[in-house]
């Protein structure tokens, strides 16, 4: 039986395709550049494995800000089954990712405040320095350092 699309995994999506539109108008740190490529790459699956799908069930939608995602999750009990477990792994992916940031955030807000106080938050400047400048954070903090930036080079 085949479990139905949640909307939270259509939202990560959704967030996914906004989030590359917004972002990569703006100057990009090493850290966003790798995210940025990590997410088009996930996009790409989910375009390559859903071709025939978006063809058969969306061709009437403008392609941007999520609509596609939101297409497919509207013909959920049509899409063939290789589009249908890709879309559900890249938002897997993607939620994985997001609680991963929301960890390392708990984990080195008090870092980011004594080794990065000079930095200007935003497009990933707060990250980069933290990555920088793993040597001088605490372990907890260099622990979920390690994990973010090993997660965005795969």
């Amino acid at each position: 039986m085949r479990i139905i699309f949640s909307a939270s995994r259509a939202v990560v999506l959704v967030l996914l395709s906004l989030t590359l539109f917004v972002v990569s108008a703006v100057a990009q740190t090493d850290v966003v550049k790798n995210v940025i490529a990590k997410a088009e790459a996930a996009m790409a699956m989910v375009d390559a494995a859903c071709e025939d799908d978006f063809g058969k069930y969306c061709s009437t939608v403008t392609p941007g800000e999520g609509r596609l995602a939101l297409c497919l999750m509207a013909h959920e009990d049509k899409v063939s089954d290789t589009c249908f477990a890709t879309f559900i792994d890249v938002a897997d992916g993607v939620e994985l990712a997001i609680s991963n940031v929301w960890r390392a955030a708990d984990a080195c807000e008090r870092d980011a405040e004594k080794v990065c106080a000079t930095v200007t938050p935003g497009e990933g400047r707060i990250a980069q320095c933290l990555i920088e400048n793993k040597a001088s954070v605490s372990p907890g903090c260099r622990a979920e350092v390690a994990v973010f930036e090993a997660r965005i080079k795969k």
